[in-house]
C-alpha cells in the first residue's frame, strides 16, 4: 500500500511531462495531421535520413507529396514505414528513396532505435520488430535527454524557434557550420569534414539485397521509384572514400540495368548548389531545399510524360 502511495506522485509527474511533450510542436505530429487530411490525394512519398528531411520541402512539389524522412533513419525504417503506411494512400504513384554516399555500407538502425516510439505514436506503425505494449508509444522514456532538452528549449529558453509549414518542414533551419563561418568558402574548406569512410563489404551485401527488395515491393504495386542522392559540398565530395563510392555506384548501375520504372536523380556534385544553400557539408538549408525540391519536381514531371 505504501509503495502504491509513493508511486502515485511519480506517475502523475510523468503524465504531466508526457502531456507537455505532446504540446510542443514537432514535425512528426504535423506530418501526421497532414497525412490524415490529405492521404487520399498524396501521389509521392519520400523517405530518407536527415539529408532528405531538410532537403525536400513538399510545398515546392506540383503534385501532393509527403516527406517521412528523419535524422538517423535508414532503409530498414524506410521500408517498415512504407509497408505500414501504403494502404492509407490510394492515389500513390511514386516512392523516393535516398541513397547517399556510404548508405550501403552503413549498418541499418537497430531494433532499439529511439524513434520507434515516435513512429508508433504518430504514424501508428510498429518499427520495433516485436509486439508492442501501450507504454511503447510514450515519448519521454524513449529518449529522456532529447525530450528534456525539447521541453527546456520550448518553455524556458530564448532560442530561434522551429517554424514548420503544413508538411512538417522546418522553414527556420539555417543555423549551422556554414552560417557560423559566414558562408566563406575559403574558410570552410580549411575546416575538418565529418564524413563516414569506413568500409564494410559484409554490411554492403546485406543492405544492397535489402534495397533490391524495397524496389521490387514498389514495382509489384506499379509504383515508380526515384533514387535520390542529395547535394553535398565540394570539400565533402573530395573526402569520400573512393572504394565506398565505387561500390555504391556499381549497385546503382546494377539496379538501372535490372529494373524498369526506377529513376536516378544524383545531385551530389550539382554545381547549381552554392555555399549559401548549405547548413554544413552534407545538409541543405531551407533555401537549398527549395532548389533541390524544384529539381525533383521537374524530374517527376519528366518521367511522368
Amino acid at each position: 500500500m505504501l509503495c502504491c502511495i509513493f508511486f502515485i506522485p511519480v506517475i502523475i509527474a510523468y503524465g504531466i511531462i508526457e502531456i507537455a511533450i505532446t504540446k510542443v510542436p514537432n514535425n512528426f505530429s504535423i506530418i501526421k495531421d497532414y497525412m490524415d487530411a490529405e492521404n487520399s490525394n498524396i501521389e509521392t512519398m519520400v523517405f530518407g535520413s536527415s539529408q532528405i528531411q531538410v532537403g525536400i520541402n513538399p510545398s515546392f512539389l506540383g503534385d501532393p507529396a509527403i516527406n517521412f524522412s528523419s535524422r538517423g533513419q535508414h532503409h530498414n525504417i524506410d521500408f517498415t514505414l512504407l509497408k505500414g503506411l501504403i494502404e492509407r494512400f490510394p492515389n500513390l504513384k511514386t516512392i523516393v528513396f535516398e541513397v547517399s554516399y556510404g548508405h550501403f555500407e552503413l549498418p541499418h538502425r537497430s531494433k532499439y532505435f529511439w524513434k520507434n516510439s515516435i513512429f508508433l505514436k504518430y504514424y501508428h506503425v510498429n518499427t520495433f520488430g516485436r509486439a508492442v505494449t501501450p507504454i511503447d508509444s510514450l515519448l519521454f522514456k524513449s529518449h529522456p535527454g532529447k525530450f528534456s532538452e525539447m521541453l527546456v528549449t520550448h518553455y524556458l529558453s530564448d532560442t530561434i524557434p522551429d517554424v514548420y509549414n503544413k508538411y512538417g518542414f522546418d522553414l527556420n533551419h539555417y543555423e549551422g557550420k556554414f552560417r557560423k563561418l559566414n558562408y566563406d568558402s575559403a574558410t570552410i574548406i580549411t575546416k575538418p569534414v565529418q564524413i563516414y569512410k569506413r568500409e564494410d563489404v559484409k554490411v554492403l551485401a546485406h543492405n544492397s539485397e535489402y534495397f533490391y527488395k524495397m524496389i521490387e515491393y514498389c514495382l509489384e504495386r506499379n509504383l515508380k521509384v526515384i533514387v535520390l542522392s542529395p547535394p553535398t559540398f565540394s570539400n565533402y565530395n573530395q573526402q569520400r572514400n573512393p572504394n565506398v563510392l565505387r561500390r555504391r555506384d556499381s549497385i546503382l548501375t546494377y539496379i538501372e540495368d535490372t529494373y524498369e520504372n526506377v529513376y536516378f536523380l544524383n545531385a551530389e556534385k550539382d554545381s547549381d548548389f552554392i555555399v549559401e544553400d548549405f547548413r554544413n557539408e552534407n545538409h541543405l538549408n531551407p533555401k537549398g531545399a527549395e532548389k533541390l525540391t524544384k529539381k525533383l519536381n521537374s524530374f517527376l514531371k519528366k518521367i511522368g510524360e
